[in-house]
């Protein structure tokens, strides 16, 4: 490598297996000068990667027969300019449908019509509908009508499961960069040495566009809230902060008392306490290296940071006035890559999930993962020994042992907390076993390494394990602001640390598969689940990280299973108002059996109301779905008259109406909101009087109501909002005043003018002439009177002492004009 890069060579192409070669090639050279991409990648379709690759050579100046590629075709090209897009649009539209694929009202009824005759099996309705009366038709079609209606049903299983599929991309983001900055930033950072180089050109970057930055240094294996209290308080206290940059997740040891909790992770939330605490407004960003797949040619080196992207996700959910976003940072600190990381905390990108690569910023984005029609299975899943699934007890443990026993695997090994004598374990290992399969339910706790280390022993030699499914899961919600290390080591030690005991007794065998159960918090962010959104991002990071070394890994990011689960009623409730609405479990082990048929790393899997979604705050990671693209489309006006008085023109309205109607439209939009948070028909079932508590609210439901209104009114509002005006009324009042304020009185907004040109006149760099002519005008503004008063001397509109005001000057004497003349000319 070193020979060839001596030799000019800057453009690097693996062809092998997988993207080893590339990250030693990285690693070995200056990843900023050349370009290192892998043609295949273990876990991805060929041909998308084959092609991914030639277009990054291409993009970087290698030439690539693109004619080549289509052989079979008869492609057209498209001319694009030579210089930036400039935000102008050159690719094709699709065509739009034609009518008749687009359908009207009349077409669409009589369609669905015809399906459900077919799918009830109704052949004497088919015949009625077809109008075929002839005998040897209706024989005809009695033979084919099951045929049909099987073809029909799995047409509808594959659209519905296709709408469920979701995966992440990166997108190159497109920013100016400022050419100076002002204000001061933040860097809190671990004593770890990584973090301490970054933060070191992340400094000077800062100081080189003009911005001060102040280093924090704490130990993350002891900081807890006081601990950051005061050491944000001793960085000059009194002086405003811009912006806060976080690297404490560089430290991804593991928490001496809670192992389950990395240093950093339990850091970076006494930091955001702390924050809150003392009053520090400027927005948080949290820094990793080495977390996410942002490119082709990237190594997921430590997975154990990405437990600060599921941290993200729940920080913008409960402060989101607070917040900035995440940052990914590059494995080797420069100058390049840390201007462009300042590029990103200073810009106008709005963008809150970034990754900073040698070609500059990319935002990561959720989009449609379907498998296309005719999508051929290489080689279907099987496993012939054992499968083991964790919390193989519980709903969702056993929806899939079912499934299992129903594809022809012989023994299944389910293990829970408390073993067969955990609610219907004995009904379902009877189920089992009259389903063809051997099944032994053990009692072990996943996160104890050794009685998981003794439950692996114990499977019998004849039915070697051959395939792992991590289902188990604890949840403990609590706000950011009551969350403690403790809580956060409950939830994370089963789905983090049962993950790694897993990997590591198992990483020596034969698997066929490594299923981890991750969950959407992980990507999205949910309020309350501080403690389990991290764990869920880790999974997903943790399976990307084993595919790297070579071994199976898949995590699958579910939303809402229908049934049972580990959610309770009000969990449930809430994932539905934000949007999650419930899978059918036998659909979602469907789409588990897909993606382990071809092979698939990372997948989220989610029935969503994405226009519900969004409804709950800014996310940017959705802005490429076509429901996020409908409403930035549709634009504000639409959306109020879709909404009546919701919208984020609500304030431009209040504005327009008299002032009888004003409170009266705040009280409308206000009960609205509580009554959606509470679940209730109708606003009508609000009690304005009632305190919120009395009326069911939770501190989760506290913040959801402020995030809604927040999005209503354009305003940041306080996460206390519901306690600091604990009843509707009191509420109202509020933001009755906030969004409609009494009109300043005339005489505070004249002195509040004069304070401005006050201090405007103490900076101003003027020359002597200059400040006298401004302090002439100033004299003279100050003596004239008011409209209409007698001025001295009988000269209308002239000031005392007889100088007669601009374009007054008829009756003036010779004294009084040179006086006037002299005045404004500044002249002594």
């Amino acid at each position: 490598l070193q020979t060839a890069h001596n030799d000019g060579i800057t453009a690097y192409l693996e062809i092998g297996p997988d993207a080893v070669l590339t990250a030693l090639a990285q690693e070995a050279l200056s990843s900023d000068t050349i370009t290192a991409i892998p043609a295949l990648r273990g876990d991805r379709p060929e041909v998308a990667t084959a092609l991914t690759a030639a277009a990054h050579l291409h993009t970087r100046g290698t030439p690539v027969d693109w004619a080549a590629v289509y052989t079979d075709s008869d492609p057209t090209t498209v001319d694009l300019p030579t210089y930036a897009f400039q935000q102008r649009r050159h690719w094709l539209d699709h065509p739009k449908p034609s009518a008749a694929a687009a359908g009207n009202g009349e077409s669409d009824e009589a369609h669905a019509r015809f399906w459900d005759t077919v799918s009830r099996g109704d052949l004497d309705s088919l015949v009625e509908t077809l109008g075929a009366g002839d005998e040897g038709v209706r024989e005809s079609l009695g033979a084919v009508l099951p045929a049909l209606a099987s073809w029909h049903a799995a047409r509808g299983t594959r659209s519905t499961i296709d709408s469920w599929r979701y995966r992440l991309s990166w997108r190159p983001v497109t920013t100016e960069t400022p050419a100076r900055l002002a204000g001061r930033w933040l860097l809190v950072r671990p004593a770890h040495s990584e973090a301490a180089e970054w933060a070191k050109v992340l400094a000077h970057a800062f100081e080189e566009r003009g911005a001060e930055a102040a280093s924090i240094v704490i130990d993350a294996g002891t900081a807890d809230r006081d601990a950051l209290i005061e050491a944000l308080g001793s960085v000059s206290p009194d002086e405003p902060v811009t912006g806060v940059l976080s690297l404490l997740s560089f430290d991804d040891t593991p928490h001496a008392a809670h192992p389950a909790v990395s240093r950093g992770n339990a850091a970076e939330v006494a930091l955001i306490q702390a924050l809150g605490v003392a009053g520090i407004s400027g927005p948080l960003w949290i820094a990793t290296s080495g977390t996410v797949s942002a490119t082709p040619s990237d190594q997921l080196s430590h997975p154990g940071r990405a437990l600060a992207w599921g941290l993200g996700g729940v920080v913008a959910a409960e402060r989101p006035e607070g917040w900035g976003g995440l940052l990914d940072l590059p494995a080797r600190p420069d100058a390049r890559a840390a201007a462009h990381a300042v590029t990103a905390l200073a810009g106008d990108h709005g963008e809150s999930e970034l990754a900073v690569r040698a070609a500059g910023l990319l935002a990561r984005r959720l989009v449609p993962a379907p498998l296309l029609d005719g999508s051929a299975v290489p080689s279907p899943w099987a496993s012939p020994g054992t499968v083991l699934i964790t919390g193989g007890t519980g709903a969702l443990g056993g929806h899939v042992a079912r499934r299992l026993a129903r594809r022809g695997v012989r023994h299944l090994l389910l293990i829970g907390r408390r073993g067969l004598d955990a609610p219907g374990a004995a009904e379902l290992e009877a189920e089992l076993t009259g389903l063809g399969a051997r099944v032994t339910i053990a009692a072990c706790d996943v996160s104890d390494r050794d009685a998981l280390a003794a439950t692996l022993a114990a499977i019998p030699p004849e039915h070697p394990l051959s395939a792992v499914i991590h289902t188990a899961a604890v949840l403990d919600d609590s706000l950011l602001d009551s969350l403690t290390t403790e809580r956060m080591h409950r939830a994370q030690r089963v789905k983090v640390g049962g993950a790694l005991n897993l990997h590591e007794l198992t990483r020596d065998l034969d698997l066929s598969a490594f299923v981890l159960f991750s969950s959407i918090a992980g990507t999205i962010g949910t309020a309350g689940q501080g403690n389990y959104a991290p764990g869920n991002a880790f999974l997903d990071a943790f399976a990307e990280h084993r595919r790297s070394i070579g071994l199976p890994a898949t995590s699958i990011a579910w939303g809402q299973w229908d049934g049972d689960g580990i959610a309770g009623d009000g969990a449930k409730q809430q994932l539905r108002r934000n949007g999650l609405r419930p899978m059918d479990p036998d659909l979602a082990v469907t789409a588990l059996e897909e993606v382990l048929d071809h092979g698939e790393t990372r997948l989220i899997v989610s029935r969503a109301d994405w226009t519900a979604v969004l409804a709950t705050r800014p996310h940017p990671l959705l802005a490429e779905l076509p429901e996020a693209r409908e409403a930035a489309l549709s634009g504000p006006a639409a959306a109020s008259e879709a909404g009546g008085d919701d919208g984020p023109d609500l304030v431009r309205r209040l504005s327009t109406l008299p002032e009888a109607e004003r409170r009266q439209t705040v009280r409308r939009v206000v009960r609205t909101e509580i009554a959606a948070v509470l679940g209730h028909s109708s606003a009508a079932d609000v009690d304005d009087q009632r305190g919120f508590r009395d009326q069911g609210f939770s501190s989760l439901s506290a913040v959801e109501l402020r995030n809604r209104l927040s999005r209503l009114t354009g305003t940041a509002l306080p996460s206390s909002l519901v306690f600091d005006y604990p009843t509707p009324a009191e509420l109202v009042d509020h933001l009755h005043a906030v969004l409609v304020p009494e009109p300043e009185p005339p005489l505070a907004a004249m002195l509040a003018k004069i304070d401005e040109l006050e201090s405007l006149l103490s900076v101003a760099s003027l020359p002597p002439l200059d400040r006298d002519a401004a302090t002439a005008r100033l004299r003279r503004l100050l003596d004239t009177p008011p409209p209409g008063e007698a001025v001295p001397g009988g000269m209308p509109g002239g000031v005392p002492g007889g100088h007669p005001a601009s374009g007054d000057l008829s009756s003036a004497s010779d004294d009084e004009l040179i006086s006037f003349i002299s005045n404004e000319l500044g002249i002594s």
